[in-house]
């Protein structure tokens, strides 16, 4: 089968009956991630949050010409992570209970002590972000398959986000991705995001869409 191009996808929205086939390029693309590894039923139910998600959540498929998922990205407003850790709780439980040895993942166990910080209402703001014109959107998971790659199609995926929050009226954007991860960060910078200083071995980026200047009356 021919691999796709830019010009051979199409940019839509997720729908219930692509979840499946959009964890299948989650859990390719980004193998090493805590959801990933938490089996297809979690990354399921990961996705498809943001599918109903409060306040305008965000979530895009690429599609090649035979109709296959090629490529995704979700996001949702700020503040989102509270009432995703909610929703995920069942999934994460029955995750672990198929899979008991991810307890043992450092990374595994960082990210369960967050979401419990987050259920309590305990979690700390990250520091070293400047305030963003509010609304601000958070860009969660982008992934684009292994056949997909080099295509520009995490370019279209990126672009199509951004067009979303903005009919949205969302001001600004903001992301995290692995310091180490060169080629998402090529990525968002060549889409016009800029990159903070990182912190634990992150590196956030922000995207200004609207100024404080520019919502004034």
């Amino acid at each position: 089968m021919p691999t796709p191009t830019a010009e051979d996808t199409v940019i839509v929205a997720l729908t219930a009956a692509m979840v499946r086939q959009a964890a299948g390029v989650h859990r390719e693309a980004l193998a090493g991630a805590r959801t990933a590894r938490m089996g297809t039923a979690y990354v399921r139910a990961f996705l498809d949050w943001f599918r109903h998600a409060e306040h305008g959540g965000i979530a895009l498929a690429a599609l090649d010409r035979q109709g296959t998922v090629v490529g995704y990205v979700v996001g949702a407003p700020l503040g989102y992570a509270r009432a995703l850790s909610r929703h995920l709780a069942w999934s994460a439980a029955c995750a672990v209970l198929v899979r008991p040895w991810i307890v043992f993942s450092p990374q595994f166990r960082t990210g369960a002590l967050q979401r419990v910080r987050l259920l309590l209402g305990r979690a700390q703001p990250q520091s070293g972000e400047p305030a963003l014109p509010a609304p601000t959107m958070s860009l969660v998971a982008l992934g684009v398959s292994s056949t997909a790659r080099r295509k520009k199609i995490g370019l279209r995926l990126v672009h199509a986000f951004e067009e979303k929050a903005r009919a949205l009226r969302v001001h600004s954007l903001r992301l995290s991705t692995q310091a180490d991860n060169m080629a998402a960060r090529r990525l968002y910078e060549r889409c016009g995001w800029q990159p903070l200083a990182t912190a634990s071995g992150w590196m956030y980026y922000v995207r200004i869409l609207c100024s404080q200047a520019d919502t004034a009356p």
